[in-house]
C-alpha cells in the first residue's frame, strides 16, 4: 500500500518536470518578430529571431557549422476539441565558414540552392531571419474561420547527429505563434 503512494508521486514528480521542459511560446513583440501576410492566392510568413543571434556569430567566427531548422505549422483553431492541422513544413537552412578566404557558404536545403557571402551580417540573416516564405496555398483555407500559425526554431553549432527522440521532441530555441482569418 505504501509503495503506491510513492509510485503516485514519483509519477507526479516525472510529470511536473516533463512539463517544465516543455518550450514556452516566444510572444512576438521584444527581440523576435513574427507576420502572417494573407494574400489572396498565398499564405506567406516573414520571421526574425534574435535568441541565438550572438552563439550563432561566435560559432561561425570561429569556423564551426550553424544550422537552423524552422518548423512551420499551421492550425485550424476549435473550441471544444483539438486545433486540426493544416500544413506542416520544415525548412532547413546551414552555413558552412570558410576562414581561409573569410567567406561563408550558405545552403538552404529546401530548395538545393547555395550561394557564397563575404559579410558575416549577411550569414546570420539568413540562419535568423525567414523573409516572404510561402507556407501554404490560400485555397486550403475557409474564409472567416480562424487559424494559427506556429514557428519552432532550432538552432544548432556543429554537425547535427540525430537521435531516436528527434522525431517525437524538437528543442526550440524560440517558439513563435500568430493568428490570422482570411477575409
Amino acid at each position: 500500500m505504501l509503495w503506491r503512494v510513492h509510485f503516485r508521486w514519483w509519477l507526479a514528480l516525472l510529470l511536473v518536470a516533463g512539463l517544465a521542459l516543455l518550450p514556452r511560446p516566444v510572444q512576438a513583440a521584444g527581440a523576435d518578430s513574427m507576420e502572417v501576410h494573407v494574400d489572396p492566392q498565398v499564405i506567406h510568413c516573414t520571421a526574425r529571431i534574435q535568441v541565438e543571434r550572438q552563439a550563432i556569430t561566435m560559432a561561425l567566427k570561429d569556423g564551426i557549422v550553424a544550422t537552423t531548422i524552422w518548423h512551420f505549422q499551421v492550425a485550424m483553431l476549435r473550441e471544444y476539441w483539438p486545433n486540426k492541422g493544416i500544413a506542416d513544413i520544415t525548412v532547413s537552412r546551414r552555413v558552412e565558414p570558410d576562414l581561409l578566404s573569410r567567406s561563408w557558404l550558405l545552403f538552404d536545403d529546401a530548395s538545393g540552392i547555395s550561394r557564397r557571402v563575404y559579410m558575416l551580417d549577411e550569414a546570420i540573416s539568413f540562419l535568423t531571419d525567414i523573409e516572404q516564405f510561402p507556407v501554404l496555398d490560400s485555397s486550403l483555407l475557409a474564409a472567416g474561420v480562424p487559424y494559427r500559425m506556429t514557428i519552432r526554431v532550432e538552432v544548432y553549432h556543429g554537425e547535427i547527429k540525430e537521435a531516436w527522440w528527434s522525431g517525437i521532441w524538437h528543442p526550440a530555441q524560440a517558439v513563435l505563434q500568430q493568428d490570422f482569418k482570411l477575409q
